[in-house]
This record gives C-alpha cells, sequence and structure tokens, in this order.
C-alpha cells in the first residue's frame, strides 16, 4: 500500500514521502497513529498544501527531539544485572530494561526502539546512542554492575 508520511519514521522515510508498506503495517499502526495517510489521488493532490504543514509539524518534532537531546547527552545511567565472578552477565542488557531505566532514573520516555547498541553480556561500562528523531542522536553512558 502507497502512503504518505506524516512525520519522519526510522528505516522507513522523511515526512512528506510517498513510500509504500505493507497493508497490515499501514491499517494497524502508521494510518491509526496518525503517522500517515493513503496515497490516493485526492491526498495526492492536496499533498502540495499539506508539505507546509507536515514540515511545521516536522520542524516542532526536531526542537522537541534537540531540547531531549540536551537532557541525555552525556548523562549516565547504571543498571544492576546478575553476573558471575567473571563479570558475564547471565543474559543480556535488553533496549526494555534501559528504556525502563531511563524513565525511572531521569524520567524520560524513550521508546526501546530508539536505542541503538550492541548486545551487552559483561559487566562495566559503555556508550549508548538513542536516535531521537531523523538525524538527532543522543549519546548515553550506561554502567553495567553486579547485583548484590
Amino acid at each position: 500500500m502507497e502512503i504518505i508520511l506524516l512525520e519522519s519514521l526510522n528505516k522507513l522515510g522523511k515526512a512528506g514521502e510517498i513510500v509504500t508498506v505493507k497493508d497490515g503495517f499501514a491499517k494497524n499502526f502508521l494510518i491509526p497513529g496518525k503517522k500517515a495517510i493513503i496515497a490516493n489521488k485526492k491526498n495526492k493532490a492536496d499533498l502540495e498544501n499539506r508539505i507546509t504543514q507536515i514540515n511545521s509539524n516536522n520542524d516542532k518534532k526536531i526542537v522537541e527531539a534537540n531540547e531531549l537531546k540536551a537532557k541525555l547527552d552525556g548523562k549516565k545511567i547504571s543498571i544492576q544485572m546478575e553476573a558471575n565472578d567473571d563479570g558475564s552477565l547471565y543474559g543480556a542488557v535488553s533496549h526494555k530494561s534501559i528504556s525502563e531505566s531511563l524513565f525511572t532514573l531521569l524520567e524520560i520516555k524513550i521508546s526501546p526502539d530508539a536505542l541503538i547498541l550492541d548486545p551487552i553480556k559483561k559487566l562495566g561500562e559503555t556508550e549508548i546512542q538513542i536516535s531521537l528523531y531523523e538525524d538527532v542522536k543522543a549519546n548515553l553512558h550506561l554502567e553495567i554492575t553486579k547485583k548484590t
């Protein structure tokens, strides 16, 4: 199904672009969430008129993302995990656990999908990247400590 994006989405496209996605994704997520509209003849014709509205909404989201970036950049969070004596974790640090820790410690709600990191399986410090919106990314220090 062809849709017109009303906001920029990771791995899909920028606001105002016409992209093709699976029907279920469009009908169940993008359209009800007001992230996109169906790219029919009428909507394609109205796209020129709506592009200023789409761009202004996009600019607002970029400003919000930059404000969030200022709050997050350089911050350090700590997560306690079960580990053996060698420092290897019993499992890996999940995107969801980091997202929940951000909310608990800093009261900032971040989608687990926005976190960019490799699987963490050892105690110690690592730097993670958070994709906030389009090209706006924040860097965060993550410390994994042993649960006592």
